[in-house]
């Protein structure tokens, strides 16, 4: 009797034990249903929330992407650098005036030989400025020099330096100075950079070596990571949404130093190499067409705010026949101030300091 009392009383134990684990288990269930719901209701209401924002944005604050050089009839320009255009440079940030010169370059124009040759990208080229806005005009006017401006805009160091020989040669022309501005930074393999122009040049090169195998194959091609692909995205959510423009355009020196897009040993160690490369041809033209030349550079907002910009000046200076001259200082106090926040490129407060400080390098060699 005692046995079988012993026996049932396991029993119910059991089925006890029983329901109170699927009780349990209904109960996980049925919170784990309770948190997706909430998570699917906070998902809908701050994608409504964003909608709202993005419809109210546009309404009361529409900002464009827009970025485009046009005639002063408004037609498309296709040519920067036809000779004697003239048209002007257009964006959110900016409506600039641009002159290019008889000899297809950007003004200032020279009649005859040019004291100084100005080489470089975008920055020194003038991107968002008028023709008297850029610092190759002020530091030019200010001294009274004649200068060339043969920056060319998306060139890499190697194409800058191609463009200065033909220059040499189609105009018999003889400086007494050539000046590079290299617009560079280390940390990063972001569009712009001279570092990456000259990497891709090179693996262009390589794939045409191989008679036309794509560079993107290659395992250094192969480095970028999430923080690249994220960067990537940028032109289509900018071309999209007008809150991710107003964010570019009030926030984006912070945004550029939070996002950076590290370049791999690989990838650095081939950029340098071609810069390397680049830099002997400028020495050796220098040599034998008898002029001086400096090498100075420029570095992204980013690269000032992350404090970066001294181990990019030390990457250059590892493959430069002589120093580079570093301009990174002059905007260290308030770096936002000198750029343009969605163009990126020095605005014009920032290129009247850096003819300043021109100015004041030939002043200091003067005494």
């Amino acid at each position: 009797m005692c046995g079988n009392n012993s026996h049932s009383s396991a029993a119910r134990r059991r089925r006890v034990d029983s329901m109170v684990a699927k009780q349990a288990k209904q109960g996980v269930r049925g919170r784990a249903r309770e948190w997706a719901v909430r998570a699917g209701l906070l998902s809908g209401s701050l994608l409504i929330a964003f909608l709202v924002a993005e419809v109210i944005s546009r309404i009361f604050a529409p900002i464009s992407d827009l970025r485009e050089n046009v005639t002063l009839d408004g037609e498309r320009v296709y040519d920067l650098f036809e000779p004697g255009a003239v048209y002007r440079q257009v964006s959110n940030e900016y409506d600039a005036l641009t002159t290019i010169t008889d000899k297809g370059h950007r003004s200032p124009a020279v009649e005859g030989n040019p004291d100084i040759v100005f080489i470089g990208d975008s920055f020194t080229y003038g991107y968002g400025l008028s023709d008297e806005q850029t610092f190759v005009s002020i530091y030019c006017r200010r001294q009274r020099l004649a200068c060339a401006n043969l920056a060319q805009p998306g060139s890499g160091t190697v194409k800058e330096v191609e463009r200065l020989e033909q220059y040499l040669t189609t105009w018999d022309w003889h400086p007494r100075e050539v000046r590079l501005f290299v617009f560079a930074m280390s940390g990063s393999f972001s569009a712009g950079n001279d570092f990456v122009d000259n990497y891709q040049r090179e693996m262009h090169m390589r794939s045409q070596a191989e008679g036309g195998k794509s560079a993107a194959d290659a395992p250094a091609a192969k480095q970028g990571g999430a923080a690249e692909r994220i960067i990537g995205m940028q032109s289509f959510l900018l071309r999209h949404s007008n809150l991710m423009r107003l964010l570019k355009f009030y926030a984006g020196p912070l945004l550029k130093s939070l996002l950076v897009a590290e370049p791999g040993p690989e990838r650095m160690a081939i950029a340098l190499k071609a810069t390397q490369s680049a830099l002997r041809r400028l020495d050796e033209l220098s040599r034998s067409a008898g002029f001086e030349y400096t090498i100075y550079l420029i570095v992204p907002v980013q690269d000032i705010l992350r404090g970066t910009a001294d181990e990019t000046l030390a990457a250059l200076n590892s493959v430069s026949p002589k120093p580079a001259v570093a301009t990174a200082q002059l905007y260290s106090e308030s770096p936002a101030s000198f750029y343009f926040a969605f163009d990126g490129h020095l605005n014009p407060e920032g290129n009247r300091r850096l003819a300043e400080f021109l100015a004041s390098r030939d002043r200091a060699a003067a005494e």
